[in-house]
């Protein structure tokens, strides 16, 4: 998905987000105001990371078959794209601040598992799984217009370089 898929938010904060989107690029208009629109995954870094608390706390869950895929960027990257987009984003445009690889819940799971010599979560069938308040979203999430358009750099361009730094310290 790109900044120009459609947008249907299921859950209440996503909604809330679209609305605010909308709000402001009607007001950049009305006003020349130079809004730029960031649409962030979840963020990750020392101190953030849903994903990696449940894996550690051992509440971690794969659900279904693990295909769900996870959008996610580094806390560090988001600040980069913030000044990048600043410096040289364009008024009224929407950019995805996602790193350059989704990965399947699964995929990262086992991944973690290997590098912590851990056992891998169980699965549970997705209609068990934990409601989160944010929702349940399953699609690829595409940052080619941060990285084209604004060559924004990322310090973590996937999680396996932005995850280590934290294991390392474990």
């Amino acid at each position: 998905m790109d900044e120009s898929s459609p947008t249907e938010p299921v859950a209440e904060t996503a909604q809330v987000l679209l609305e605010a989107e909308k709000i402001l690029l009607e007001e950049a208009k009305r006003t020349k105001l130079g809004a730029v629109i960031l649409r962030v995954a979840g963020i990750y870094g020392p101190g953030r990371g849903y994903w990696l608390r449940q894996f550690l706390r051992g509440d971690a869950r794969i659900e279904g078959d693990g295909a769900r895929i996870l959008n996610m960027i580094h806390r560090v990257d988001v600040g980069s794209a913030i000044l990048t987009a600043l410096r040289r984003g364009s008024p009224g445009q929407i950019y995805n601040v996602v790193d350059d690889e989704p990965v399947s819940q699964l995929a990262f799971f086992e991944w973690l598992s290997k590098r912590l010599c851990r056992e891998l979560p169980v699965a549970t069938p997705e209609h068990l799984a934990l409601p989160r308040k944010r929702g349940v979203t399953n699609k690829r999430v595409s940052n080619r217009r941060l990285r084209m358009e604004l060559e924004c750099e990322l310090t973590y361009p996937t999680f396996r370089e932005g995850f280590e730094e934290q294991l390392d310290g474990l």
